[in-house]
């Protein structure tokens, strides 16, 4: 919240001193209700429901193999019992990693995503940048998060900040 208040602060301190000309932009609303936004996200949904759907396939042959487990008779051998349980195990740890591999930290969800996503985000950047300039804005900014979107490079002070601390 300190963040947003001193960056409105020194914005509104320059647009005092300058003509300086600031505009937003609803990311979330974007995202919403652009096509090709609205499309990849159909789409790694419905990717996403493929891998549910194998995992729940996974889930019901473990039960399958438990309730198989639990209703062998005494008759069976240990030996073929133990195979079962054997099996059973190693089907738990194979549902296990694939669920890592899949909705895990980096996992195949992440990659779909972005994959999908990337296009779409770089298309809507290059045509913020591009209103921005046509509509002659200085500043842009993100109404969701506050994140700059759009700066004519003249505000960039990051050289003199660098100088400055390298003195």
């Amino acid at each position: 919240m300190k963040k947003y208040f001193v960056m409105a602060v020194m914005f509104v301190s320059l647009a005092l001193s300058a003509q300086v000309k600031f505009g937003y932009v609803n990311s979330d609303r974007v995202l919403a209700e652009y096509k090709e936004a609205i499309s990849a996200k159909e789409e790694l949904s419905k990717w996403n429901r493929d891998m549910e759907t194998k995992a729940v396939t996974m889930e019901n042959e473990i039960k399958s193999l438990e309730e198989e487990i639990k209703n062998m008779s005494l008759m069976v051998s240990e030996e073929r019992r133990n195979e079962r349980i054997a099996h059973g195990q190693r089907k738990l740890q194979e549902y296990y990693e694939f669920r890592e591999k899949v909705w895990g930290q980096g996992g195949d969800f992440h990659r779909k995503n972005a994959e999908l996503m990337q296009p779409v985000i770089d298309k809507i950047n290059d045509v913020i940048k591009k209103v921005s300039e046509r509509e002659k804005f200085d500043i842009v900014f993100d109404a969701n998060t506050g994140t700059l979107l759009y700066s004519k490079p003249e505000y960039e002070i990051t050289d003199l900040v660098l100088r400055e601390l390298n003195k």
